[in-house]
C-alpha cells in the first residue's frame, strides 16, 4: 500500500517537471518470489528509485536494463529464472526459487499521463480499477497496451482489437469479483497475447474511535503501512490534529455518533478504544450493523460481552458475519504491553483479517505464502 502511494507521488512530481522515467512492473511469477505481479518500481533518469520489485536482488540490474528503454521509449520484458543456478553467473544470487518477468517501459507513455495517471485518479476517487497490461504479443497489439475497467462499468482499451478486448473484459470481471490477479493468454489472429490483469483497489481505511495517547502510535503505524486513517472522539480536548499529523481526518463526534461521512465498507477496519464504557457502547451500537471488514475493541473479553449483551437487550444484534469479524480483545497474541507493541499487534491482526488470513506463523503454513497466485 505504502509503496504505491510513494510511487504515484513521485510520478506526479516527475510529470510536473515534464520528465520521463522507466517503470518496472512485475507481470508474471512462476514459483516463489518476493513480490507478486503488479509490484512496481520507478527508475528515474537521475538514478533515484521508488518502490521495490524484489527483495533488493533485481533492482540494480533493472536500472541498467532501463537505460535503453528510457532512450528509445520501446518497452522490454526481462526474465529472471532462479529455479536453476544460472542467475549466480550474473551475480544476482536470487533468494527465491521462481521465475519473475518484469516489464520495463517509459512513463508517461502518453501525453495524458497514461496508465499511472489513471491509477492515481481512481485511487484518489476511491474507485476500484482493473487494469490489463499486455506484456507479450505475437500480433499487432503492442507490448504495453492496456485495457481497463473502472467501477465494474464497460471496459475501455487503447488498442483496436475487439475480440482481445472482449476476452480481457471477461477476465477483468472475474478479477474484480475475486480481487486476485490473473495472467491470461488470448489467441488472436496475429498470434498469442499474454496479459497481466490486476485489481487496483482503494487504500484500506482505519477508523479509530478514541483519540487518547495510546491511539497515536496506532495511527502513525497504520499511515506508514498505507492506510487512510480517521480518528473520531467525543471529547473536544482530544480532537487535535497536531496529535495525529498522519491521520487523514480527525473528527469531533458529540454523544458518540458515528459520522455519516465515513465509509464503513468491507475495505474499512474500525477500532473502538475510547476507554469510556458508555461511549464504546454507543459506537458499537452503530458499527454492528455495518459492512466493516474488521471490527475491534480494546479491553477484556468480559467487558465486550457485557456490552454486546446490553445492546442485544435493546434489540441490536450483530449478524453472524459481523460476529466473525469482531475481535475483542483486539490484536494478535505477541505479548504486547506498551502502546507501540499493542499497535503492532492490532495492525497485524487487521492486515490478516482484510487479507483473509488467520495470522499464524508462516513456518506453520502448509501452502505458498502468497496463496496460489504467484507462489510462495
Amino acid at each position: 500500500m505504502r509503496d504505491r502511494r510513494d510511487l504515484l507521488a513521485a510520478f506526479e512530481r516527475m510529470r510536473g517537471e515534464s520528465l520521463h522515467a522507466a517503470l518496472a512492473t512485475v507481470v508474471q511469477v512462476v514459483g516463489s518470489a518476493y513480490r507478486r505481479p503488479g509490484a512496481r518500481m520507478l527508475l528515474c533518469a537521475d538514478g533515484r528509485r521508488v518502490g521495490l520489485v524484489s527483495g533488493g536482488c533485481l533492482e540494480a540490474d533493472l536500472a541498467e536494463r532501463a537505460r535503453p528503454v528510457l532512450e528509445s521509449g520501446a518497452p522490454a520484458v526481462v526474465s529472471y529464472d532462479a529455479r536453476t543456478d544460472e542467475d549466480l553467473i550474473f551475480g544476482l544470487g536470487l533468494g527465491c526459487e521462481g521465475k519473475v518477468e518484469v516489464l520495463l517501459e517509459r512513463v508517461p507513455e502518453r501525453g495524458d499521463g497514461g496508465h499511472l495517471a489513471l491509477i492515481a485518479h481512481c485511487v484518489e476517487e476511491r474507485r476500484p480499477l482493473v487494469l490489463a497490461t499486455i506484456f507479450r504479443s505475437a500480433g499487432p497489439v503492442p507490448v504495453g497496451a492496456r485495457f481497463w475497467l473502472v467501477d465494474g462499468s464497460a471496459g475501455r482499451a487503447d488498442f483496436a482489437n475487439d475480440r482481445l478486448a472482449e476476452e480481457l473484459g471477461r477476465a477483468a470481471d472475474t478479477v474484480l469479483r475475486t480481487r486476485r490477479h490473473q495472467n491470461v493468454t488470448v489467441e488472436t489472429a496475429g498470434g498469442p497475447v499474454q496479459a497481466l490483469i490486476e485489481p487496483i483497489l482503494p487504500y484500506p481505511q482505519l477508523v479509530v474511535f478514541g483519540a487518547g495517547p495510546d491511539a497515536q502510535p496506532l495511527v502513525r503505524f497504520a499511515a506508514e503501512l498505507g492506510f487512510d486513517v480517521a480518528v473520531v472522539d467525543h471529547r473536544p480536548a482530544f480532537v487535535q490534529t497536531a496529535a495525529f499529523p498522519d491521520a487523514s481526518q480527525v473528527i469531533l463526534s458529540e454523544r458518540g455518533f458515528v459520522p455519516e461521512l465515513l465509509d464503513l465498507g468491507p475495505d474499512t477496519a474500525a477500532l473502538v478504544m475510547s476507554h469510556g464504557y458508555t461511549r464504546d457502547r454507543d459506537y458499537m451500537r452503530q458499527l454492528l450493523g455495518s459492512e466493516l471488514g474488521y471490527l475491534g475493541a480494546l479491553g477484556p473479553r468480559r467487558r465486550t460481552e457485557r456490552l454486546l449483551s446490553e445492546l442485544k437487550a435493546e434489540g441490536v444484534v450483530a449478524s453472524a458475519t459481523m460476529r466473525a469479524r469482531l475481535h475483542a480483545p483486539a490484536g494478535l497474541d505477541i505479548g504486547a504491553d506498551t502502546p507501540e507493541e499493542i499497535a503492532l499487534s492490532i495492525l497485524a491482526e487487521i492486515c490478516a483479517e482484510l487479507a483473509g488470513r488467520a495470522g499464524g506463523r508462516l513456518r506453520d503454513r502448509d501452502a505458498p505464502i502468497h496463496g496460489t497466485e504467484g507462489g510462495g
